[in-house]
């Protein structure tokens, strides 16, 4: 293979990811995807044993391409909540344009049906989840997350959040998905301390004078000392 040439399998599944985003699950055949890829038929069978299998790996291939990068800022953000807001920003600004969201939204369907597919994505679910809830639980302790935060649970949240969102900005691309995920997160965030008195605000009963009002003069009906001494 000449130098920077890309592989046959990554060129097969390349093609298989633009069918499958342009006519769906069943649009992949061996057939559409040899000639979308320029080669020869019998080599989707030679690399992946069956057209079920190249759509798997489609998937696999379109989703990691789509969210490899989201993924490797959310968990590598100062600020995790931070960084799902970028992330999700990011993946709305391509929206329905973006195979690999396309083939996510045919993948969620796919799955209901073949269970080998449906495993596959769950064992990438959970381990996004697990590396989220880990990096949740690092900025609770630090407390940039509200202290009575389940790291765990928020992890499945926002990893629902983020799918959610992505398919609504496929239907809808005028959805707001980032102005959307910085609302929740912004409910996510540890309180700020309330502020304390300014240091050059004094009590009242120093800046008012005498306890008894803000001039010092008594109540009217407490009398008057020189009022007493004259009668």
């Amino acid at each position: 293979m000449a130098s920077g040439e890309v592989p046959t399998r990554v060129r097969l599944l390349e093609a298989a990811v633009a069918v499958m985003a342009e006519g769906g699950w069943a649009a992949v055949t061996s057939r559409a995807v040899a000639e979308r890829a320029q080669a020869n038929n019998a080599l989707v069978h030679y690399y992946f044993g069956s057209v079920d299998a190249l759509r798997r790996a489609a998937v696999m291939h379109g989703i990691e391409a789509e969210l490899e990068g989201p993924v490797t800022a959310i968990l590598q953000a100062p600020d995790t909540l931070d960084g799902v807001v970028e992330a999700v920003a990011g993946l709305a600004v391509r929206g329905a344009a973006s195979a690999g969201q396309r083939v996510m939204a045919e993948a969620l369907v796919a799955g209901l049906r073949d269970e080998e597919l449906r495993e596959q994505s769950a064992v990438q679910v959970r381990m996004f989840r697990d590396l989220l809830a880990s990096r949740l639980a690092a900025d609770r302790d630090a407390g940039r997350l509200r202290a009575d935060a389940d790291p765990a649970a928020l992890a499945v949240v926002i990893t629902a959040l983020l799918d959610g969102l992505l398919l609504h900005a496929v239907m809808d691309p005028e959805t707001d998905a980032a102005g959307s995920a910085a609302s929740l997160t912004a409910l996510l965030r540890a309180a700020a301390p309330a502020p304390g008195p300014s240091p050059d605000q004094a009590p009242d009963s120093a800046a008012g004078g005498a306890p008894g009002g803000p001039t010092g003069r008594p109540p009217a009906d407490q009398g008057d000392d020189g009022d007493a001494a004259r009668q």
